[in-house]
């Protein structure tokens, strides 16, 4: 991932979250799922989705890959994704 870790691209519906980070070469590659939940105050994320968050998964990784693709026509990449 990107040395300053911070993503460049983030999609969020409802509790479930999308991070796109750089790859090193510039060209954003590696996403980052989260399913979101409240612990107490606090918020946290897991790596794990339950059967309910997966409409919302599919939903947010069909965005991510949308702005992935038009970032790689944009990069002037011939690359298939």
């Amino acid at each position: 991932m990107a040395e300053n870790n911070r993503p460049v691209h983030q999609v969020r519906i409802g509790r479930i979250k999308a991070a796109v980070f750089e790859n090193g070469d510039n060209a954003p590659r590696k996403v980052q799922f989260t399913a979101l939940y409240k612990d107490g105050d606090s918020w946290r994320g897991s790596a794990s989705f339950a059967r309910e968050d997966l409409p919302l998964l599919i939903k947010v990784a069909d965005q991510v890959h949308s702005y992935l693709y038009e970032q790689n026509g944009q990069n002037g990449s011939s690359e298939a994704e």
